[in-house]
């Protein structure tokens, strides 16, 4: 089963998404957060680290693990997602490659009310994620 390693870079009751190019095979046009497949010989923290700084250009310097996602649909086709809440970081977010076509701040409303997350179930994630920050129920 594939793995992949994401980042929720968090601050000020927001946390920063990236629109996946609509040329991708996987959830084109929809918002994710940065991240990409676990390399062999690679743990979950180290490929999130390299993938957001390949991606968005930032490094991480303080982070947690928010937990795991398994995407929804038939065994053969499961991801598994290592997602990482990241409230430190040196650089500034920005578009490095092409893999993606737009970073955006979202807070708890625009979490709840933008339904083309990748995977779907990332949603409910971020609202706790964010509302634990923000001291506000999801």
């Amino acid at each position: 089963m594939p793995e992949i390693a994401m980042g929720a870079l968090s601050q000020n009751g927001t946390v920063l998404l990236a629109r996946r190019n609509s040329m991708r095979k996987a959830n084109p046009d929809r918002w994710s957060l940065p991240g990409g497949h676990i390399e062999d010989g690679e743990d979950a923290e180290t490929a999130m680290r390299r993938e957001l700084m390949e991606e968005i250009g930032v490094t991480p310097q303080r982070w947690q693990f928010a937990g795991k996602l398994v995407s929804e649909g038939p065994p053969e086709a499961s991801v598994t997602f290592h997602v990482y809440r990241i409230d430190q970081w040196h650089g500034y977010p920005r578009l490095v490659d092409d893999e993606h076509t737009e970073l955006r701040w979202f807070n708890l409303a625009a979490i709840e009310g933008e339904a083309e997350l990748a995977p779907p179930q990332l949603g409910e994630m971020l609202a706790n994620l964010v509302s634990r920050e923000t001291g506000r129920p999801a």
